[in-house]
């Protein structure tokens, strides 16, 4: 009797074991998405003259091959991600506050509107649209 109760425990042992270890492999599913998303456009904007920020008719394009490399705050470790022929992009990212860097084929003159900072969210998209403007002289 002693015997079977033995084997008994020691398959019971072996059954919860092998549920738990089971489990652990479905837990990143259970508890949902780990990374967020961040998504958008960057354009190139081309001025005349004198540009003024408050100056609306300059044309814009999609700016494709523009590299935006990701840096989290606190950490400091980066993730790029490159424009392709429409400007769009698109990057998963662990959860956290990041810096945003730019550069563009030749890195034009000018400066990059759009944010600096993008704050990511577990299961959730961000959008962010960058904007190069350039001046024509």
């Amino acid at each position: 009797m002693r015997l079977i109760d033995g084997m008994f425990a020691r398959v019971l042992i072996a059954c919860l074991l092998a549920a738990v270890l089971a489990g652990c492999g479905a837990a990143p599913s259970l508890f949902g998405p780990s990374t967020g998303t961040v998504t958008g456009h960057v354009q190139l904007r081309a001025c005349g003259g004198a540009y003024r920020p408050e100056q609306t008719s300059c044309p814009t394009h999609p700016y494709a091959g523009v590299t935006l490399t990701f840096t989290q705050a606190g950490t400091g470790s980066d993730q790029a991600v490159t424009t392709d022929s429409s400007g769009s992009y698109r990057i998963d990212l662990k959860p956290g506050t990041y810096n945003v860097r730019a550069s563009g084929p030749g890195d034009q003159a000018g400066g990059l509107g759009g944010p600096r900072e993008v704050a990511v969210a577990a299961g959730k998209t961000v959008t962010a649209d960058f904007v190069y403007t350039i001046q024509l002289l």
